[in-house]
């Protein structure tokens, strides 16, 4: 009797993908510290709210740029296809999109605040800005802020599960999935095929190598 062919491992990524990934870590940390933490950054510190919201709103612009990118990457990249339908797979595509959604439409609002208030957001290490996308509008401002608050919210919802499903895939699981993302990564064998593996016995066969 024939086993059944094992599902196709899902491919490795890029040494770019992953630079992109733990940059946008990296970005959403320091914007949602500088944000949410900004009156005690100010309190206990030196810093000025002006200096803090220049950090959050230039950490924004930046996760734009990177998240464009990442979307792209994303869509177009070549998927495993496997046999069948898999909601597993289905379900972790769409909430890595609804995660680019969330952080692109925060972002965008964010920009829009800026401009609301009369403000331009400046290009890094440059003179030059970039485009208003609205013109002062002390009304804008305000709804705005809301909806800016409201995807912050929902969108670390979303991150709270896209962290939580990587620990399951690595404690319950015990599969290579967080492995992945790693700088140097070593693919993790399933527990059931540890567990088959090592029941399978030895060959004691040896390979005779004759010289030609």
């Amino acid at each position: 009797m024939s086993s059944a062919p094992a599902a196709p491992a899902p491919p490795a990524y890029t040494q770019a993908q992953i630079a992109l990934h733990w940059l946008s870590v990296g970005l959403m940390s320091t914007l949602v510290l500088a944000g949410e933490l900004r009156h005690l950054l100010t309190a206990q510190t030196g810093l000025t709210m002006r200096s803090v919201m220049i950090v959050h709103i230039g950490c924004g612009m930046a996760l734009l740029a990177v998240t464009i990118v990442r979307t792209m990457v994303r869509v177009t990249r070549r998927r495993v296809q496997r046999d069948g339908f898999c909601m597993q797979d289905a379900c972790a595509h769409a909430v890595h999109l609804c995660i680019y959604a969330f952080i692109f439409a925060s972002c965008l609002v964010g920009w829009v605040i800026v401009n609301a208030k009369g403000l331009a957001v400046p290009v890094p290490f440059t003179d030059l800005e970039f485009p208003r996308l609205v013109s002062a509008d002390p009304a804008l401002v305000v709804t705005a802020v809301w909806a800016h608050d409201l995807l912050a919210w929902g969108l670390y919802g979303l991150l709270a599960m896209h962290i939580v499903a990587a620990l399951a895939h690595h404690v319950i699981a015990r599969d290579d999935t967080l492995a992945r993302m790693a700088w140097r990564r070593e693919p993790r064998m399933p527990a059931g095929a540890r567990r088959s593996s090592s029941s399978t016995p030895r060959s004691t066969s040896r390979v005779h190598f004759s010289k030609n």
